[in-house]
């Protein structure tokens, strides 16, 4: 296989599976456990979101996703891209699948970018390296990247460095070094979180579009509901490294199945109807290093019984297609 070649997948296969994903570090003899076992499964196409809160381990997820995970960093468990196994491949194993098969924009552009080179350079390079093409022949794609994310005067600006761009510019040049090789699957690292409003509803619209247009799978990571209805179809909600809620992200936006995706919507401002409606999540996300008997959301829980703090709730189907790790899952969709 080339370095950029393009990773072939089965007809009707899943595009990433990931099995009893598990993401540990190690650190002056105390386990932090920062995923506890997530399955999840994205096919060709999708658009998939990963909401919780600072902690919840959304973003270690992606990046385990990505093979970015370093010591004191352990992951256990599987991922299988296009049928192949990632979890325990080398560093320049992982490199064959990034680019024309993985994909990342992070959240912080300016750090993701070299501020040594210009824009154009790190572009240019991408496809020298991994396609092999001439530097006549890249400058023309780097351009064409450039004004495929609305960069204005994109061949002029192709010789500007990072710190002369504003931020949503900057994170416009990172999506478009990170679609250069056609990825299959594009994760997003909260990549808006950092930008202002304006310009952040300017960046899902073009991650939307390019993600449409290209047919590529999309997993996008976010604290916030109301940016992931705008990108995604499918919601995974993460809480203490587990997944406790998933499902069509509008069936979970108008009856959420577990205690806390209905306490992300009501501390929400675009989720309600009333700033006066607005509840604040009372107390703090667990430890890390917590090994628990019980439901991880009980001590923030209003509706806890003591059932919840001895009884750990499996993740389950509650209703076709929804499924939730809560022991009155049921009473909540009832109660909508």
């Amino acid at each position: 296989m080339t370095a950029a070649a393009k990773i072939m997948q089965q007809p009707g296969e899943a595009l990433i599976e990931i099995h009893d994903l598990t993401v540990q570090f190690r650190t002056a003899g105390r386990a932090i456990n920062a995923v506890r076992g997530i399955d999840l499964s994205i096919g060709p196409g999708e658009s998939v979101a990963i909401l919780g809160e600072s902690g919840s381990g959304k973003s270690v997820t992606g990046k385990a996703v990505m093979g970015l995970i370093n010591a004191p960093g352990k992951v256990s468990g599987s991922v299988r891209f296009a049928g192949r196994e990632l979890v325990g491949l080398s560093e320049t194993e992982l490199q064959d699948v990034r680019g024309p098969g993985l994909a990342m924009v992070f959240q912080d552009s300016l750090d993701a970018l070299n501020p040594v080179f210009s824009v154009g350079e790190q572009i240019m390079e991408i496809l020298m390296v991994r396609l092999g093409w001439s530097r006549e022949k890249s400058r023309a794609e780097a351009i064409s990247l450039m004004q495929q994310v609305g960069i204005d005067s994109a061949e002029k600006r192709l010789s500007s460095y990072p710190h002369q761009f504003s931020g949503g510019m900057r994170q416009r040049i990172c999506i478009a070094m990170a679609i250069a090789l056609k990825p299959q699957l594009l994760i997003a690292d909260e990549p808006t979180t950092a930008l202002d409003v304006t310009v952040q509803a300017g960046i899902l619209k073009l991650i939307a579009k390019l993600q449409r247009e290209s047919g590529m799978a999309l997993l996008f990571v976010t604290h916030d509901l109301a940016v992931a209805r705008q990108v995604a179809s499918y919601l995974v909600v993460m809480y203490a490294g587990r997944i406790v809620e998933r499902g069509p992200i509008d069936a979970l936006y108008a009856r959420p199945a577990h205690p806390y995706t209905r306490a992300l919507l009501n501390s929400n401002p675009g989720s309600v109807s009333h700033w006066s409606q607005l509840h604040p999540i009372s107390g703090n996300p667990p430890d890390k290093t917590m090994v628990f008997t019980g439901c991880a959301f009980a001590d923030r829980c209003p509706r806890a019984v003591s059932r919840c703090r001895a009884e750990a709730p499996a993740l389950r189907q509650v209703a076709p297609g929804r499924d939730s790790r809560c022991h009155f899952a049921e009473e909540l969709l009832d109660a909508h």
